[in-house]
């Protein structure tokens, strides 16, 4: 039989990643950090999640905010496991891109993560993130970071240590006060709690952008009708602005765009102490006109 030489890239089996080595080198802990099962091939790095907050009005195996701030993560990761050294980091997300798929996965179900690096420099990461369920596409992140040293994020941000005790899970947010100015719907909160920001950072607690967006896609989905109703989350387009830091006021608003179509955009924002801390162009979608679509 004639044997044809094997030219292409030699599959490499990919290595399990243990949780400690890697938390060395990036900013985030546990309890915001929940990624399971990581492994890393050299190109590619994958984890498991779930869903960690309970389930509301959107579809799906887990929610988009929640998907969206464990493949940030996993994007981080995949850049830390680049560097050349084990020093630790700041991988700050700036800007991030979100595109949903239908998925008829159960709420809890296990979701893989597979985080590419697209681009790597001195102070900046970009990276793409496959999320699927029970072996379908689920969503397909871009995520871009500026990083920073340890002590560069230590420098800048030295006004705003305190002690953070350690925490076995994340806080929700209390409800807040919840008020229509048109069309707009704004939610303020008298604070933020630091056990809401548990994890991120160690002694440095600031909400995270994915709680931040997750609390402007709760506000947009309650803009689509007058109860409760079911959604999908199409697409999104967040920009990170500043920090919202424990202890400070904070306010989220949403004001529809467009609704063509079965889809309905939002302009979304959220803010601290007044000043702007994210924003976000985001695209729902009723399950019921889904469903005829």
């Amino acid at each position: 039989m004639l044997q044809v030489p094997f030219t292409g890239p030699i599959p490499v089996k990919p290595a399990r990643v243990e949780e400690e080595a890697l938390l060395s080198r990036i900013c985030v802990r546990p309890p915001y950090f929940a990624l399971r099962e990581m492994a890393f091939d050299g190109e590619t790095f994958a984890a498991q999640v779930r869903a960690e907050v309970p389930q509301g009005a959107e579809l799906g195996p887990i929610q988009g905010a929640d998907l969206s701030r464990h493949a940030a993560i996993a994007g981080l990761c995949r850049a830390a496991l680049a560097q050349g050294d084990d020093k630790r980091r700041y991988y700050l997300a700036q800007q991030a891109w979100y595109e949903g798929h239908p998925s008829d996965a159960p709420y809890g179900s296990p979701v893989t993560l597979r985080a590419s690096l697209a681009d790597l420099s001195k102070r900046s990461a970009r990276a793409s993130i496959e999320a699927t369920a029970q072996g379908a596409p689920l969503a397909r992140l871009e995520v871009e970071y500026t990083v920073l040293t340890e002590a560069a994020f230590e420098r800048l941000f030295q006004s705003r240590r305190r002690l953070t005790p350690e925490s076995g899970a994340m806080a929700a947010l209390p409800p807040g006060h919840i008020e229509r100015r048109g069309a707009t719907l704004t939610r303020a909160l008298d604070h933020v709690p630091a056990e809401a920001c548990a994890g991120h950072f160690e002694h440095y607690p600031a909400m995270p952008v994915a709680i931040l967006m997750g609390q402007l896609a709760q506000l947009a989905g309650m803009g689509l009708g007058d109860g409760p109703v079911p959604y999908r989350v199409v697409r999104g387009r967040v920009e990170a602005q500043d920090f919202c830091w424990a202890g400070e006021p904070a306010r989220f608003e949403v004001t529809p765009t467009a609704g063509d179509g079965g889809l309905h955009t939002f302009r979304c924002a959220a803010h601290a102490s007044g000043r702007l801390t994210g924003s976000m162009d985001l695209t729902l979608q009723p399950v019921e006109l889904a469903a005829q679509g």
